[in-house]
């Protein structure tokens, strides 16, 4: 095995999978002209299910079908097209030396997948380059399929049923409200994910985790979400800071500008309280209009501490009704302090 195959499948896991699969080979004669210096190259296509940029075996999918275009670099000409077969590997073999580039067909990979990245000699591009040197030289080079990759801000503005990846940041774990949501953010804004599940066997996810999320664009109570949520956690960051707001602010989510987001209400007076099984509703007020505070039943709340004219500072994330009108919920009994 030649030692620039052997140092390109040190440096990237996945094309080491392909050094078995890959011939090194050279061209016969040809009428007496000395024979042609050629290499292989190697591709790997996969689904990159959790969307963490790299190929997680067991989570990701190889891709079978895919067709793989070798291009002359710097041109659109093309020198060969394979498919990737069952086990998502698609073979170049007697490639003259020389430097291409490489692209996917986007017709063969349907309307949902797209190409993330194509990762080759270690430098991640929407286009692969790669380059064969020496004969009889082989290079790997591994094609990142993902769902397309959008911000929150988008995902409010797509169709239904369209499955997204999106990256942010957990404002409320799962495990704090019983109807399995939890809220995240990124730079763009907020939005609720519904029916979540965990990956990596997590029993939760807490407030500040770096995550990325695969689901489809879906409503509830009349604001859009990512339904069908699919977590996977990266790191764990410090706890997310809320948005400061009024009581009025609060109760229309800044006419829905706020939707989801984390927020915090001080000095806030309580008007009344009601139980609606399981949660249980607070009013309160800091003089700029009422909101409520929805405990939800999945947490230990001291009831009968929420007496009427009594004083609190509360954070949660905003939940609509579906009438207009927006509730906090706190994620745990810290979020409440009651004085």
């Amino acid at each position: 095995m030649p030692t620039a195959w052997r140092t390109r499948l040190s440096a990237t896991p996945l094309v080491a999978v392909l050094a078995m699969l890959a011939a090194c080979s050279t061209s016969g004669t040809d009428l007496g002209f000395p024979p042609e210096e050629t290499g292989t190259v190697v591709v790997v296509a996969y689904l990159d299910r959790d969307g963490n940029r790299t190929f997680t075996p067991v989570v990701d999918t190889l891709v079978g079908g895919a067709r793989i275009a070798l291009l002359l670099k710097g041109s659109s000409d093309t020198v060969r097209t394979v498919a990737t077969g069952n086990n998502g590997v698609a073979s170049f073999t007697q490639v003259p030396l020389g430097e291409y580039r490489l692209g996917v067909v986007a017709s063969s990979l349907g309307d949902s997948i797209q190409v993330g990245s194509i990762d080759s000699s270690f430098a991640p591009s929407p286009i692969g380059t790669i380059r064969l040197e020496t004969a009889p030289d082989s290079v790997g080079a591994a094609v990142r399929l993902t769902f397309p990759e959008v911000t929150l801000r988008q995902v409010r503005t797509m169709p239904l049923g369209k499955r997204v990846t999106v990256r942010g940041v957990i404002l409320a774990g799962v495990q704090s409200f019983r109807d399995t949501t939890s809220h995240m953010s990124d730079s763009s804004g907020a939005l609720r994910l519904t029916r979540v599940v965990l990956r990596g066997g997590l029993v939760g996810n807490t407030p500040g985790d770096s995550v990325s999320v695969i689901g489809l664009t879906s409503t509830r109570t009349g604001q859009p979400t990512l339904d069908q949520s699919v977590i996977t956690r990266f790191a764990t960051r410090p706890p997310p800071v809320p948005v400061q707001v009024n009581t009025a602010t609060a109760a229309t989510a800044a006419n829905g500008v706020l939707d989801a987001n984390l927020v915090n209400v001080t000095g806030a007076t309580i008007s009344d309280t009601s139980t609606v099984a399981p949660d249980f509703k607070v009013t309160v007020s800091d003089g700029s209009g009422s909101v409520v505070i929805l405990l939800d039943g999945n947490l230990p709340f001291v009831r009968s501490a929420f007496r009427p004219a009594r004083s609190l500072n509360a954070r949660g994330v905003l939940v609509p009704d579906g009438a207009g009108r927006w509730s906090i919920k706190p994620r745990d009994p810290n979020d409440v302090v009651l004085f």
